[in-house]
């Protein structure tokens, strides 16, 4: 792992990977791709501004010699644009890999999400890696997850001379963390659907870079769930942050939802389809990514909650 290129550069999790690579005697140089500048400073670090859909990627890392791609770039919270974002997710993925593939880069680490299990009433009580993907359609950002892992997982069985390993975090949470989740969850009243309390899990951002590290120096192809130990209920999150919760019966809060989402109205960052993340449980199973991986958190979901709280008061 001489020559690395991150995408998704600018991310604050491509950052903390910047940081904790660029201390690296055996990193030689890194190779930032975004379409914003990163806000980190590195010697090690050369940033271009590319979409991952453009054709250029190819030449791009060819001329910075790329042996390793930890491709981070996703688009963050769903959109309005499904078109747009389907593009994104789907095609820039396909061309980061190909692209890779085709400069013979020799490894790949990949981030999914346990979003695309799919959030269901009959989902086991742990989800493993061989469980089917079954990412809600109502909810294109869960499923264009789903798509885009498969995608993947299809890509590496088709082209196995170059390992690839899939990442499959639950929540990434932490004091550095801003997204459209923890947005929703520290917002001073939030409504949850009536008679359910899903479980749920998060995973510290810096447990999730060790993962990304751990991925990167075994290069063990495959797929691998990366979670905090525990779960906490919705109620259980709403009493440690302090929020008012407010439950609505689904046949009001969906309709409701979707309407505000469809006008966008401000602060609503989810469409209809998200309430189902919100109701039925798609909890991840930790033990392969310990016991082939070495992955060790240290942080439960519970203590990345408490910490992230503290940070924020």
């Amino acid at each position: 792992m001489k020559h690395i290129c991150i995408t998704g550069v600018s991310g604050y999790l491509g950052m903390r990977l910047v940081n904790t690579l660029s201390a690296r005697d055996d990193v030689e140089t890194i190779l930032g791709i975004d379409i914003v500048p990163p806000r980190v400073l590195s010697s090690k670090l050369t940033f271009v501004k590319m979409d991952i859909r453009s054709g250029d990627l190819k030449t791009c890392l060819s001329d910075h010699h790329i042996d390793t791609v930890c491709h981070l770039a996703f688009v963050v919270k769903p959109i309005h644009d499904l078109k747009k974002m389907h593009d994104i997710d789907y095609n820039g993925t396909r061309n980061v890999l190909k692209s890779a593939f085709e400069v013979q880069s020799e490894y790949v680490v990949a981030i999914s999400s346990t979003l695309a299990y799919g959030a269901h009433e009959d989902n086991p009580l742990a989800l493993f890696e061989t469980h089917p993907l079954r990412g809600n359609e109502r909810y294109p950002y869960g499923y264009y997850k789903r798509q885009v892992d498969t995608m993947i997982q299809d890509f590496a069985s088709a082209n196995p001379e170059m390992p690839i390993t899939i990442l499959r975090p639950c929540t990434v949470f932490g004091p550095s963390v801003d997204n459209y989740v923890s947005r929703m969850l520290f917002l001073p009243v939030t409504v949850s659907v009536k008679g359910f309390n899903p479980a749920v899990q998060l995973v510290h951002e810096n447990d999730f870079v060790d993962a990304c590290i751990l991925a990167l120096d075994k290069r063990i192809p495959g797929i691998f769930n990366i979670a905090g130990d525990g779960i906490l209920t919705a109620e259980e999150i709403a009493r440690i942050i302090g929020t008012k919760l407010i439950p609505i019966p689904a046949f009001v809060l969906y309709p409701l939802l979707e309407l505000l989402w469809r006008i966008r109205a401000p602060g609503v960052e989810v469409n209809s389809g998200y309430l189902d993340y919100a109701r039925y449980p798609f909890i991840a199973s930790n033990t392969k990514a310990k016991e082939e991986l070495g992955f060790a958190p240290k942080h439960t979901s519970k203590e990345t909650l408490l910490e992230t709280v503290r940070h924020r008061k």
